[in-house]
C-alpha cells in the first residue's frame, strides 16, 4: 500500500514538473531541453537571412524564432511568405538549410477558418 502511494505521489510530482517546464516555453524530450524565443527579423544573422533568401527566392520573411538546444546548438525557424503560400525554413547558425517546407500549422488554421 505504501509503495503504491509513493509511486502515485512520484508520478504526480513528475507530471507537475513537466507541465511547469512546458508552461515556461521549454520543450522537454527525454534528456533534451530546448529554449525557443522570438527574434526580430532585423536581428537575424546575415548568413541565416542569405540562406533563407536562397531557399525561398522572392519570398518575404515574416517571423523568426531562435531555438537553442541543451547542447548549445542554435537553429533558426524562419517563416516566409512566397507565392501566396507560407513556408517554414529551418537554418542552423552556420547558414545550412535544415528544412524548407510549407508551414502545415498555418495551412491547417486557414482551412479551419474557411469552414
Amino acid at each position: 500500500m505504501q509503495k503504491s502511494l509513493f509511486v502515485c505521489i512520484l508520478l504526480l510530482f513528475v507530471s507537475a514538473q513537466v507541465m511547469a517546464e512546458e508552461k515556461d516555453g521549454k520543450k522537454t524530450t527525454g534528456q533534451h531541453e530546448d529554449k525557443d524565443e522570438k527574434i526580430a527579423i532585423k536581428d537575424l544573422p546575415k548568413v541565416v537571412v542569405d540562406s533563407v533568401n536562397t531557399a525561398q527566392p522572392g519570398g518575404t520573411i515574416t517571423e523568426a524564432d531562435k531555438e537553442t538546444n541543451k547542447d548549445g546548438t542554435v537553429v533558426y525557424e524562419v517563416d516566409v511568405t512566397n507565392g501566396g503560400k507560407k513556408y517554414e525554413v529551418k537554418v542552423d547558425a552556420a547558414g545550412k538549410v535544415l528544412s524548407n517546407k510549407i508551414d502545415d500549422e498555418d495551412e491547417k488554421d486557414e482551412k479551419k477558418e474557411k469552414k
